[in-house]
């Protein structure tokens, strides 16, 4: 602790002030530093400190016996403005329990959140879960118990449906995930947002919800997930990806850089593998990475300018727009489902360096972003490659002839595009397989 402490003590006073921000005076420090110097210097300041005096009495008289106007659980030794430096032992907040497996025990991490951050500081933007069929009977419309595996999904594609407003479209042509089943959840302009596996696997059921489906997910799906996951006896979170942008950080990439040889990402004693990615030496204006701790260990947490990496170099929108990703895995550890309500908590609570660098995140803002510098990025690519063309084609033909001769029988997004503008366009119910109705006799099963 005392290297760490002593390396912070080497970085920048800006960097010092980004990670720990300066204390705020309040009345009475100011107070107390005025009656100081007067002392010292009477002509010139005891006039101004019996000043402040006379205007803390007259404010608490008018505050006497009244409430506070807001009440955010606030504290005067809030972290916030905390002089301590912060350590690993204060913000990774890990628990160890033992948890019996097959007679054998072992150590499991339980990531804990820093509850004097905002829970809104990240949005959720990858989630795993899995839990055992026989620890959840579904059944069909008919009364009737799911027996095989796309009875059990068309049914599970219901609850779905009332969690992300979305359910499971159609089977999928082999398995996925060592599964010997697997279905296609929910799809955005032929992007598909999730994935069902089942059959197999010790008889469990894994649900996968991507990034991309969770933004086009009805709002409020958090909490009705994690009413879902609780009801279910030994249902668990396998991955859960938490994440912030930051359009205007102050903190570049070389900050965290210098914050991780400071000590402030140290886990359990150690600091985390690191890796850089992108050009470092020279920036080139297409984006760096930063990565720390590894799959592995099922903690990893990449840093990036998301900003130049959407432009890849042909412009820079949002120079300063930095994205820090925290993928969890349940690989030695557990994922509390209360993650799944306070993303903010638990990603300021992973690292020290993280605790004071977000901001309460809008997912809309951040998908008018990514679509703004997108649209701008093709802009570019298609002024620079095929500009002159076209303007040769709209003078040759007319702008209209022109227009319809370059896009007919193309009437459709690009693949690049189509993820980021056609988010707002939803399926109908009659779309998901738990509209279909099975007709189960001895012989088999008839699809209606």
């Amino acid at each position: 602790m005392t290297d760490s402490l002593l390396a912070f003590e080497d970085l920048p006073q800006s960097l010092q002030d980004k990670i720990r921000p300066p204390r705020k005076l309040t009345l009475a420090d100011r107070i107390r530093h005025a009656e100081m110097t007067a002392s010292i210097f009477p002509r010139k300041y005891a006039r101004r400190a019996e000043a402040m005096s006379d205007d803390a009495r007259r404010s608490e008289e008018r505050e006497r016996g009244c409430p506070p106007i807001t009440n955010r659980g606030g504290k005067s030794g809030d972290a916030a403005t905390s002089d301590k430096l912060p350590s690993w032992e204060a913000k990774e907040k890990l628990q160890f329990v033992a948890v019996g497996k097959r007679g054998l025990f072992q150590v499991i991490a339980i990531p804990r959140p820093d509850k004097s951050k905002s829970e809104k500081h990240s949005f959720i933007d990858w989630v795993n879960f899995t839990f055992k069929t026989a620890a959840m009977p579904m059944h069909l419309k008919t009364g009737h118990q799911a027996v095989t595996d796309y009875e059990y999904v068309q049914c599970l594609s219901a609850h779905l449906f009332s969690i992300f407003g979305y359910g499971v479209l159609n089977q999928r042509e082999s398995g996925m995930n060592f599964y010997k089943h697997s279905f296609d959840v929910g799809t955005l302009l032929n992007h598909q947002l999730g994935l069902v596996c089942i059959g197999g696997q010790n008889d469990t059921v894994a649900v996968t919800i991507k990034g991309q489906g969770l933004m086009t997910a009805q709002p409020g799906w958090e909490a009705r997930l994690y009413a879902f996951l609780q009801s279910i006896p030994g249902a668990k979170i396998t991955r859960l990806d938490l994440a912030n942008d930051n359009f205007n950080s102050k903190t570049s990439l070389d900050d965290y850089l210098s914050m991780y040889h400071a000590g402030l990402f140290i886990n359990r004693g150690r600091a985390p593998n690191i890796e850089q990615a992108g050009n470092w030496v020279k920036p080139n204006g297409k984006g760096r990475t930063l990565y720390i701790g590894n799959r592995k260990s099922g903690k990893l947490l990449r840093i990036y300018e998301k900003g130049l990496q959407l432009a890849n170099g042909f412009h820079e929108k949002f120079p300063n727009w930095v994205r820090v990703e925290l993928e969890l895995k349940a690989d030695d550890r557990v994922i509390p489902f209360d993650a799944l309500l306070r993303p903010g908590q638990y990603l300021a609570g992973a690292y020290p360096a993280l605790a004071n660098m977000h901001r309460v995140q809008n997912r809309i803002e951040t998908f008018k972003r990514t679509a703004e510098s997108t649209l701008e990025k093709a802009e570019q690519v298609t002024r620079h490659q095929f500009g002159r063309y076209i303007w040769a084609l709209a003078e040759w033909y007319g702008v209209e002839t022109a227009f319809e001769r370059l896009t007919q029988g193309k009437e459709e997004l690009p693949k690049s595009l189509s993820k980021v503008l056609g988010f707002q366009e939803r399926q109908d119910e009659t779309d998901f397989i738990h509209q279909q109705t099975i007709l189960t006799f001895n012989q088999g099963a008839i699809l209606l």
